[in-house]
């Protein structure tokens, strides 16, 4: 996770938080919201925040998940079933997207990613939004799709793939 804080005037700050999907998502992102309300508002009046913990810990939700997936190594089990799943799903797409680049590709990947900035105007933006309004989708779909039409014009066709997270409803305990 990743802090910021800007000063915007003489007594007016803003607090920037950037953390990456693996790290949080949207479920996890509400009881983090709710803590840092609490301790700002104690800090403010001179105390300590008084947290209450949840009922819930992580460490459950993986035991859970544990026992609901499965050995990896039952035929059987769900987890074993998903990953056959997903091997016959991916198989055949190539190992590489093939898009035009701007040197060789290095022997050996170094994964270090670069930074390209951008704005969206706010009428590229309001077009977006009533696009995924209308077709009853998010804008990150939106934006992804268009991301999956430029890949293929770039030279990946129509073997590349790419998928999103998305969240679907809580399981029950």
């Amino acid at each position: 996770m990743r802090v910021d804080v800007f000063g915007c005037g003489p007594a007016e700050y803003v607090v920037m938080l950037l953390v990456h999907h693996i790290a949080a998502d949207g479920w996890s992102l509400g009881p983090l919201m709710r803590d840092l309300s609490q301790a700002y508002s104690a800090r403010r009046q001179g105390g300590d925040p008084q947290w209450v913990p949840l009922p819930v810990q992580y460490v459950d939700y993986s035991l859970w998940q544990q026992e609901l997936l499965g050995d990896p190594q039952d035929p059987d089990s769900l987890i074993a079933q998903q990953f056959d799943y997903w091997r016959a799903e991916l198989a055949g797409l190539p190992e590489l997207l093939r898009l035009p680049t701007d040197r060789p590709r290095p022997p050996v990947a170094s994964y270090r990613g670069g930074v390209v900035p951008f704005e969206i105007d706010a009428w590229t933006r309001a077009r977006v939004e009533r696009l995924a309004r209308r077709e009853g989708t998010t804008v990150s779909m939106v934006l992804q799709s268009a991301l999956a039409v430029l890949l293929s014009g770039l030279g990946g066709g129509g073997t590349s793939r790419s998928d999103h997270p998305s969240p679907v409803a809580p399981m029950r305990r």
